[in-house]
């Protein structure tokens, strides 16, 4: 991105926020990328008891409400939590040509936009990264997404996400 700023070429850099560190993940799917990736069957029964195994409740004013079983996400304190939500959005780039850094809760995306196929392109992108959010059941908080244009004569192309 830096080399084609360099260049002069304009680029798109796109600042993509998960809904919150914290942010619901199927733990269903959670396991079978934890699968896919190699976990055993001993590490994996053990990962998901610890995780099918937590509950948590309500205190205010020290009024408790009920223990409930906790079905989605992990445990957002954990030492594990980030690299578990990190092994849960691993496959968010597969088959891009596009450079996309990744984090905790939210994910840059940068490509090339000095021509319409360019900015077309990345517009495919992101309608790609739409829909791996919707099939993993995760949300892109579009209140704080944007898209940055580097270089005074980049033309500002506008993108969507989803409905935004």
């Amino acid at each position: 991105m830096t080399g084609s700023v360099d260049e002069g070429r304009a680029v798109g850099n796109t600042h993509l926020d998960f809904t919150k560190t914290s942010n619901p993940i199927s733990l269903n799917i959670l396991i079978e990328k934890l699968m896919k990736y190699g976990l055993d069957e001993q590490r994996r029964r053990c990962t998901e008891n610890w995780l099918h195994g937590l509950a948590h409740r309500l205190v205010i004013s020290g009024t408790k409400s009920c223990w409930r079983p906790v079905t989605r996400s992990v445990p957002y304190g954990s030492i594990l939590c980030p690299i578990l939500f990190n092994i849960f959005i691993n496959d968010l780039d597969d088959g891009t040509e596009y450079t996309l850094s990744k984090f905790t809760d939210d994910a840059e995306l940068g490509g090339v936009a000095d021509t319409s196929e360019g900015h077309n392109a990345n517009q495919r992108y992101l309608d790609k990264l739409e829909k791996w959010a919707d099939k993993n059941l995760i949300k892109f908080d579009n209140g704080k997404c944007e898209v940055l244009h580097p270089w005074r004569k980049n033309p500002r192309h506008e993108y969507m996400l989803g409905a935004t």
